[in-house]
């Protein structure tokens, strides 16, 4: 279970500097005198900012307490058995992902300047 977490973090931290990339190079463009360093910077820290966003965007209650929204299981009846099944063995929830993948990118943004 410890690797899976590690790929998942791994994966959002690529995802992540990937989109502050991009950002990076929209502000570059668009910012008279600005260079490609110090869009980058800025945007690890707007990219991280919305990463803490959605690690409390992902904690509903029915997700804590383990149990399936009926809302929600009568749009997939066929995934029910599945969603009602408990989970085995310890696993990281994707809102401690977010907010470790939001420390990473705060902290390569405080190493940039």
């Amino acid at each position: 279970m410890l690797r899976l977490a590690v790929v998942g973090l791994l994966l959002r931290v690529g995802i992540a500097v990937a989109i502050a990339c991009l950002l990076a190079a929209m502000l570059a463009l668009v910012r008279e005198g600005s260079s490609f360093a110090d869009g980058f910077r800025i945007s690890v820290w707007l990219v991280g900012c919305v990463c803490v966003l959605l690690a409390f965007a992902g904690s509903s209650t029915t997700m804590r307490s383990g149990t399936v929204d009926p809302l929600a299981a009568s749009f997939f009846p066929k995934l029910r058995p599945g969603m009602s099944e408990a989970a085995s063995g310890t696993q990281v929830s994707s809102g401690a992902l977010f907010v470790l993948t939001a420390l990473v990118l705060f902290g390569l943004g405080v190493a940039l300047g």
